[in-house]
């Protein structure tokens, strides 16, 4: 006869692999030691599934953008997100351009060292950024950002003030998907939200446009309260990365 333990972290494991696609070990060891915990982990991730505001495919490639960012790169997130991706229908392009799209993050060392070192410069006598009007080349060059990205921030006139040839070859990287990729705009601009406030970064001095954008491309209020949702469950990855070590180091506690 099955005990009412393990019967129940049989049920909250059949509860997780039906919500995340597939268990790996990190997900083993954490049914291990904990199997109430991940029950209420699953209560939690469960909530956007139920509600739906976004598709099974959009909240997998959301999670996959907020897993693969520079900021947090868990990796066993990263898998959990694909396998969930793949299994809703999602293409490999698909996949692809979702990580296409979080390795333009880079660019936020900029944006927010640049004022500083301006800031700093400027104690000093000196101006980092001209007060005059754009060069020809820097129209250009703001004008191409505008075509291709379809909008234009205050953080973006500082980058093409500063250093126009470094923002030109930006403009070319960040919107390489945006050329050739296959992703909704809409689905782009909440991949964009998800990571700038992702836990691990909250860079909020940018996130607006992406929000303007976002609903501008026709995003309700429900998909974006939703992305952030799905960007929050990102905190799982601290449990599922010191699990297998409690587990090999401590036991799984049965004793």
């Amino acid at each position: 006869m099955t005990s009412p333990d393990l019967a129940a972290r049989r049920s909250v494991a059949d509860r997780l692999e039906a919500l995340v696609g597939a268990l790996d070990d990190s997900w083993r060891a954490a049914l291990a030691i904990d199997a109430d915990f991940l029950a209420a982990y699953i209560d939690l991730a469960e909530v956007p599934v139920r509600q739906g505001r976004l598709t099974a495919v959009e909240r997998a490639l959301i999670s996959l953008g907020v897993t693969a960012a520079v900021t947090t790169l868990d990796h066993a997130g990263m898998r959990t997100a694909l396998v969930q991706a793949k299994a809703a229908g999602a293409t490999r392009d698909q996949a692809l351009e979702a990580v296409h799209l979080v390795s333009v993050l880079g660019v936020h060392t900029l944006v927010t060292g640049y004022p500083e070192i301006a800031r700093v410069a400027e104690q000093h006598g000196q101006r980092l950024v001209p007060e005059s009007v754009l060069s020809a080349e820097q129209e250009r060059i703001k004008q191409a950002f505008s075509a291709q990205r379809g909008y234009w921030s205050p953080l973006n006139e500082m980058l093409v003030r500063v250093d126009p040839a470094m923002f030109e070859a930006y403009t070319a990287f960040s919107s390489q998907p945006w050329v050739h990729g296959s992703l909704s705009p809409k689905l782009r601009e909440l991949i964009y939200v998800a990571i700038d406030l992702s836990p691990a970064h909250l860079f909020t001095a940018g996130v607006g446009p992406h929000i303007e954008n976002a609903l501008r491309y026709g995003a309700t209020l429900g998909e974006l309260v939703e992305t952030l949702e799905v960007t929050a469950l990102c905190g799982i990855a601290s449990v599922r990365a010191a699990a297998p070590l409690i587990l090999e180091l401590f036991g799984d506690g049965a004793d």
